[in-house]
């Protein structure tokens, strides 16, 4: 073989290997990476349809806890239920929490809180039927499996029993707050002067005084309620039954804001610190464990949707104000039956209100559209008719309210009317909750260490509305951030790029997880393929190969250059 055909041959072998190991080389280079993204998967569905025991009617304490129960022996693939807390009378309060079980990674999530005030106990009628509507749509509607699969949706049905015993078994409309006993008149005895039907009519009329001023027109002075002198003081309702508001007892703006009072007897009473009540610290200890996007709590009893306000009015203006045409796109112009005449409007407050929930969960836990959804008022109950004059003289004038009957809550015959006219509002907050979709790894290796990855990626909020909060984080599994960039705004997709650095034997397998505690995290396994080649070591394998052309060049051109001396 002379000496051209021997370097052809080397040439021609040098080439063959240095393609042969290209993938080997970039594999070194850790361009071969593998990413395996934990996608949300769905679970047969084994359970029939559920509905409520109790159907056409008002649930007390002990009937509502038989409905949760039931639904989680029911249905445990996708219902975990949790004593949170106890009520000042020890009534254990219960949540919910609806998932995909069977996916244990930490998702979105969104909450539901019903029942804060005695009186408005549609509210866990509501929140009843939100749940056996997730139940029965999952598996057969495809966005309620995906919001299943995708977020924890936890519920807590009533946060005030105590008080829905008394308005369901006594029929007291009229009670709002916590049973917390309270000597209001200071003679020694406990909550014993309360409201009464004194006329034997059913229901514990209101009565409105008012002054007449110099032209005959009527100023308001106060109000009291049907009762007697139980205690021979010469007082009536100086002791009523219920203490503190609850919706005024969170430790935001409390005291400061609007709306409340310091008397005792007051229906809005806050309590004489900040989450006084054991009904709110449950809520607080139980809250301060997650991180909710979106939230809303339940009530009753006028036409408006509240947003978080702060001293200035809402405290996210342009998000709350889309979202209100959304309610009004979504909600019906207009109920047809006679217990309810009007959707929800939407109103804002002049600054923010005194301890309430919004407040506490926008300032306190950086929950961005906290909203206190009022799904009823009995607008009958409002008529002129509905009050009438109880006396008057030249100089004042009362008049009698017999409307709160139903003012708070529809008749029973109206109930699943009402949630199928507010179910829309329902969905809308599980699409409105941000979670993440990621694809496209791309790794992006050339300034980078041994010990280091760089990577770009697409990430997309899939909320139409809310951003991602906080910034989207790249972790270990213990929680040490890796990498970390900017929030993301609504709807809206990126190209994201992270630099982490890797564990020794990260080829075997290394997961990450990417995301916040608002929008959940998604579990990405990196594994390459060098993991899989024999012990010897690619490096060394590579170099030896990469070597042998250069040995030949260097022989032959060593053997020229004393061929021309």
């Amino acid at each position: 073989m002379n000496n051209f055909t021997k370097r052809t041959f080397c040439l021609i072998i040098s080439f063959f290997l240095l393609n042969t190991s290209a993938n080997i080389t970039l594999t070194n280079a850790k361009t071969d990476v593998t990413f395996e993204i934990a996608e949300p998967f769905s679970i047969d569905r084994t359970w029939e349809d559920v509905n409520l025991l109790l159907e056409d009617d008002f649930h007390n304490y002990t009937e509502t806890v038989a409905e949760v129960t039931r639904f989680q022996e029911l249905v445990p693939e996708l219902i975990d239920l949790e004593v949170i807390g106890e009520s000042y009378h020890n009534k254990p309060i219960h949540s919910l929490r609806i998932t995909n079980e069977e996916i244990t990674t930490q998702k979105a999530k969104t909450l539901v809180v019903a029942h804060h005030h005695g009186r408005e106990q549609i509210t866990v009628e509501t929140a009843l039927r939100f749940i056996v509507y997730l139940i029965n749509g999952y598996g057969v509607d495809d966005d309620i499996t995906e919001y299943i699969n995708t977020q924890e949706i936890f519920i807590i049905p009533t946060l005030n029993p105590d008080a829905l015993d008394l308005v369901i078994e006594e029929e007291d409309y009229w009670l709002r707050k916590n049973l917390r006993p309270y000597d209001d008149d200071g003679d020694g005895l406990i909550d014993e002067d309360y409201y009464e039907d004194v006329d034997g009519d059913g229901i514990i009329s209101s009565f409105d005084v008012y002054e007449k001023d110099e032209f005959d027109n009527p100023v308001y002075l106060y109000s009291y309620y049907e009762g007697i002198d139980n205690d021979g003081d010469g007082l009536i309702n100086e002791d009523p039954r219920g203490h503190t508001d609850l919706n005024r007892n969170y430790d935001s703006y409390w005291r400061t804001g609007q709306s409340w009072s310091p008397e005792t007897t007051s229906q809005i009473f806050p309590g004489v610190t900040p989450f006084s009540e054991p009904e709110t610290q449950t809520f607080r200890d139980f809250t301060i464990n997650h991180k909710f996007a979106m939230a809303y709590s339940l009530h009753s009893g006028i036409n408006a949707t509240f947003f978080a306000d702060g001293d200035a009015g809402f405290t996210e203006p342009t998000l709350y104000w889309n979202m209100i045409t959304d309610y009004t796109r979504i909600l019906p112009p207009s109920y047809t039956e006679i217990y309810y005449t009007s959707a929800p409007n939407k109103q804002k407050l002049s600054s923010a209100l005194a301890g309430g929930w919004d407040t506490w969960m926008y300032f306190e836990q950086d929950t961005l559209a906290p909203i206190t959804f009022e799904l009823y008022r009995n607008a009958s109950s409002i008529d002129p008719s509905m009050e009438t004059v109880f006396a008057e003289n030249d100089t004042h004038i009362i008049y009698e309210w017999l409307g709160i009957y139903g003012y708070f809550t529809p008749d029973k015959a109206f109930i699943d009317d009402l949630w199928n006219d507010v179910r829309p509002a329902f969905d809308y907050l599980l699409e409105m909750t941000p979670r993440l979709e990621l694809s496209n790894f791309v790794v992006n290796d050339d300034d980078t260490t041994d010990e280091e990855l760089a990577f770009d990626y697409d990430c997309t909020n899939l909320s139409p509305r809310l951003n991602s909060i906080k910034r989207i984080y790249v972790l270990a599994l213990n929680g040490t951030v890796l990498d970390d960039s900017i929030r993301i705004s609504a709807k809206l997709s990126l190209v994201k790029s992270a630099l982490i650095s890797l564990p020794e034997n990260w080829e075997d397998g290394y997961e990450i997880k990417i995301g916040n505690e608002f929008t959940g995290y998604y579990h990405v396994t990196l594994t390459s393929e060098s993991s899989n080649d024999s012990d010897t070591p690619i490096l060394g394998f590579i170099s030896t190969i990469m070597i042998l052309p250069l040995i030949a060049f260097g022989v032959k051109r060593k053997g020229k250059s004393q061929d021309n001396k």
